[in-house]
Parts: structure tokens; C-alpha cells; sequence
């Protein structure tokens, strides 16, 4: 449950953080749009890693944080240098995946033992 969900969201940033950046090409100031999505994948991890007994959600929520505070730190700072803004922002999506990617893989390898003790 906590896999789909979590790919959900993530497949929900990717495919509208691909749409927001293509209609807005400008990386010169902070993307409003980008950081209202990136806010909203945010509350819905943050949602997912409290009703979870996993530990992945956590640190793709940690991810997440770290994504947003890069608008806010545009926010204060506006003169950072845009390749600087969007290298930054685009980072933190990859162990994003990464952590839910291998949480899944050791849930369900858990599982697996799990029914296998069980039925010996």
C-alpha cells in the first residue's frame, strides 16, 4: 500500500515538475508553480510517512524538504544563479527514488521470509 502510494506521488511530481518546467522555461526567479507542486508532494509524504511503519517515506520526505527548501532559499536570495537553482532543485529527486526504489524491495523481501516462516 505504502509503494503504490509512494510511487503515486512521486509519478505525480515527476510528470507535473516535467510540465511546470516546460511552460515555464525561466529559471531566473523562484518558480511558484514548482514550489507550490513540490509543497504538495510534501504534505503528502510527510501524510504517508506518519501512517506508515516504514522507514523509506522518511527519507524521501526528507528529499522532499530538502527540494522545497531550495524555492525558499531562491526566496531569500533571489540573485542565486539560475543553473545553480535548477541543478539543486532537479538533485534531490534522484535518491528520492532511490530510497523508495529499495524500501519496496526490502518490504517485500520481508514479506516473503515472513510467509515462509510462517508456513514452515
Amino acid at each position: 500500500m505504502a509503494g503504490r502510494l509512494g510511487a503515486v506521488i512521486v509519478l505525480i511530481k515527476t510528470a507535473g515538475g516535467a510540465l511546470i518546467t516546460y511552460i515555464e522555461r525561466d529559471w531566473q526567479i523562484t518558480s511558484y508553480s514548482l514550489l507550490q507542486l513540490d509543497v504538495a508532494c510534501l504534505i503528502a509524504l510527510l501524510w504517508l510517512s506518519l501512517r506508515s511503519d516504514h522507514h523509506w517515506p522518511l527519507w524521501s520526505t526528507a528529499c522532499q524538504f530538502l527540494a522545497v527548501a531550495i524555492h525558499v532559499t531562491t526566496l531569500v536570495q533571489p540573485e542565486l544563479t539560475p543553473k545553480v537553482y535548477q541543478g539543486l532543485h532537479n538533485l534531490w529527486s534522484i535518491p528520492m527514488q532511490l530510497f523508495m526504489v529499495r524500501g519496496i524491495v526490502l518490504d517485500c523481501r520481508a514479506k516473503r521470509r515472513g510467509r515462509a516462516m510462517v508456513a514452515t
